[in-house]
């Protein structure tokens, strides 16, 4: 008894709720989109599917104690695709699998605009996910929708209810989030994969102590797959608009390869772990590269110093120049990043380097930032006849800000010298920025449309947003861009694209002040 108590399940009344709101919320093939997900098919790893290995995926997602080992498909809308035979592997999965791969023909459902198919032997297809993926997921009939004009809206807590209808809930855990989360854990369920596939519904989870048996979990099924049951269904109309807004609020251009649109984050530790020892971190204001360095190499590290370009800076300031001292008597004076190097600092970070020219700022210092000229014996000499080498293991951070015009641009002498990362505004760190923030899940939602639609006009940093409060209400979400977001915009726009700006201020409205 106490080990029963260590652990809940999803009641029956759950259940019986979550597929009455199920019911209908996308095209029945979708049920082949969960089964490669069932597999693992995700970025980077690809799945083979033959006429039996779906099988294990398909028990997991859509088994219901039927003794005929037949599938309940619980968003499927007609009675017919409610449910596949034992054989839905061979029958079912591999089968139009191989149609996409080898011929695409089918009537309506045709994924091969976002899905790779590629035949292999022994009937065998893998399935990789296309360099647009997942622009395509989710909306029209090739999307897995019910048609051209609908969305996929499966209810996310509904959905999760289902997968979880025989799961042990930990007594510890919130049931609702227990459940949700171990669904998209097992489904490798991305954040794009989310806003494409599912939608926000408020199902009340309730539990008791005693799994449902596999005998009570077909009672409650049959009369759904016999059209006994009263179900939900509302069809999801949606434009193509709209449904691209929603992908691209939490997903990088959808139009690179998968390639471009990897975390900057990632590509500067790697490029930090193979020995790289000058990285030029570029992109908007407040898309985290400061907070990367930082995170690297703290501001107080004794080993690190951050120098700040400032607008027109010479040799003189940076490297070495001639001052008059107390006695009026002229003397070569040290700038601040030859101080640094002699020193011995081994994290040098230059701040928006494009404040100046800055190969001419570094005169002859400047071939010393490439790593191959580095040490003794690559010594050159200063202007005051000095010996000057920077050491090998001396690792430089410069950061350059692409939208300030005003600023000069970086010549392909310095490209050459660095390896240069681009930080562009992404969604998926905003993202990430307001899953700390305690949001309603509809604020979330509506914040990460906002701005996509924001991107559309103007590359903001997602950095933007890190200031908004915790737990902050749609008056809050108002305030926060009346004063802290709207003003950048209107500074971009100005007068002449005053329009641009009145279209983001109606987004605004309808999602939090109506």
């Amino acid at each position: 008894m106490s080990e029963l108590m260590q652990t809940t399940y999803v009641d029956e009344t759950t259940l019986k709720e979550a597929l009455a709101a199920l019911h209908g919320s996308a095209g029945h093939l979708l049920k082949i989109w969960f089964t490669f997900k069932q597999m693992g098919l995700k970025e980077g790893s690809p799945i083979s599917v033959n006429t039996s290995n779906s099988t294990p995926a398909l028990k997991r997602l859509f088994s219901f104690g039927d003794k005929a080992n037949r599938f309940f498909i619980p968003f499927s809308h007609t009675t017919r695709y409610k449910t596949m035979e034992h054989d839905a592997a061979r029958s079912i999965v591999q089968t139009n699998a191989q149609r996409w791969a080898v011929s695409q023909s089918v009537v309506t459902c045709n994924p091969t605009g976002y899905l790779d198919f590629e035949s292999g032997a022994d009937s065998q297809i893998t399935i990789r996910l296309g360099r647009r993926y997942p622009m395509g997921l989710g909306f029209g009939e090739s999307g897995f929708a019910l048609a051209d004009d609908k969305r996929v809206a499966v209810p996310l807590v509904a959905f999760a209810v289902w997968y979880g209808r025989q799961t042990p809930i930990p007594a510890e855990e919130d049931p609702t989030t227990f459940l949700v989360n171990d669904m998209l854990h097992s489904l490798h369920i991305s954040d794009a994969e989310r806003q494409a596939i599912f939608a926000t519904d408020s199902l009340i989870v309730k539990t008791g102590h005693t799994p449902i048996s596999d005998e009570s979990l077909f009672g409650i099924v049959e009369p759904f797959v016999t059209s006994k049951a009263d179900p939900d269904f509302t069809i999801q109309v949606d434009t193509f608009q709209s449904y691209t807004r929603r992908i691209r609020s939490i997903m990088s251009d959808t139009n690179k390869p998968a390639w471009l649109r990897s975390s900057p984050e990632d590509e500067v530790k790697l490029l930090l772990a193979n020995g790289a020892t000058a990285i030029l971190l570029y992109g908007p204001p407040r898309t985290g590269k400061t907070r990367l360095i930082d995170a690297i190499t703290p501001r107080a590290s004794d080993s690190r110093i951050t120098i700040q370009i400032h607008d027109g800076w010479g040799y003189d300031q940076l490297i070495q120049g001639l001052k008059p001292d107390a006695d009026g008597n002229w003397q070569w004076s040290d700038g601040p990043l030859k101080s640094a190097i002699q020193s011995g600092k081994t994290t040098i970070v230059l701040e928006e380097i494009n404040r100046t020219v800055f190969s001419e700022a570094m005169g002859e210092v400047f071939s010393l930032i490439e790593p191959t000229y580095r040490g003794v014996a690559n010594s050159v000499l200063l202007r005051s006849n000095e010996a000057f080498f920077i050491p090998e293991e001396t690792v430089f951070f410069l950061t350059m800000n692409t939208v300030d015009k005003s600023t000069e641009d970086i010549d392909d002498a310095l490209l050459g010298r660095v390896a240069a990362v681009e930080f562009p505004p992404r969604p998926e760190d905003l993202l990430s920025i307001l899953n700390t923030k305690a949001l309603d899940g509809s604020v979330l939602e509506n914040l990460t449309q906002l701005y996509a639609a924001i991107l559309e006009q103007y590359p903001l940093g997602h950095g933007y947003f890190a200031g908004l409060p915790v737990g902050a209400s749609k008056e809050a979400v108002v305030l926060y861009y009346k004063t802290r977001v709207r003003p950048v915009l209107q500074s971009f726009f100005g007068e002449l694209r005053s329009d641009d700006l009145s279209s983001l201020d109606n987004i605004v409205d309808n999602f939090f002040a109506n």
